[in-house]
């Protein structure tokens, strides 16, 4: 026998749909979005892209599309400021549902493939200099995006920073400790959720 649902009766959509066991999901508030836009009014990603707003994430999480939402490049425009949490009359976040589900998408594989190819890059520097973003990751990759000129004068600057005594390729003088490296490198091991 079906219970009455009644007026003011509450219906859980999670119960409803399959959704990921993630906290952050549950805890992004999407059941009690009011579909204000407030936060897609404040988003400054919304206005970077015309076609991204966190108010349709919150709509399409409340609809049990999840796999679709971590297949798609919307979630990897967020710029994780947390506007959207600031500005919902609900004490909502986007951001929260969107932090687990790039997550997610990693995890199963499901990403852009130029998404997977970031986070690899940035897993290896990481676990090779214990620094995100290395002068030769530029120059592997910066060329084409910034033209000969300016590819050219920041490879004068590479020279300029071993002239100033910084290593070529790091950020620093002084290399990390390699006890905090083992540190990073474990961290990354136990908690790195791409291939």
């Amino acid at each position: 026998m079906t219970p009455e649902v009644g007026r003011g009766t509450r219906i859980s959509l999670a119960k409803k749909y399959a959704s990921p066991d993630d906290v952050r999901i549950r805890s992004s508030g999407y059941e009690k979005c009011l579909q204000c836009g407030r936060c897609t009014a404040s988003c400054p990603a919304a206005y970077a892209f015309g076609d991204y707003a966190p108010r349709d994430i919150m709509r399409r999480l409340s609809l049990g599309e999840i796999g679709e939402l971590a297949r798609s490049e919307d979630i990897w425009k967020c710029g994780q400021c947390y506007s959207c949490h600031a500005r919902c009359p609900r004490n909502n976040s986007a951001g929260l549902a969107i932090l687990a589900l790039r997550e997610y998408a990693l995890k199963h594989g499901i990403a852009p493939e130029s998404i997977k190819r970031l986070a690899s890059l940035i897993k290896n520097n990481l676990y090779d200099k214990g620094e995100i973003l290395l002068p030769s990751t530029f120059a592997q990759n910066g060329r084409d995006k910034v033209g000969p000129r300016t590819y050219a004068r920041y490879l004068e600057n590479l020279d300029k920073r071993v002239k100033l005594g910084y290593c070529r390729d790091d950020a620093r003088k002084v290399p990390i400790p390699e006890e905090s490296m083992a540190e990073i490198r474990a961290i990354i091991d136990l908690t790195y959720a791409g291939e």
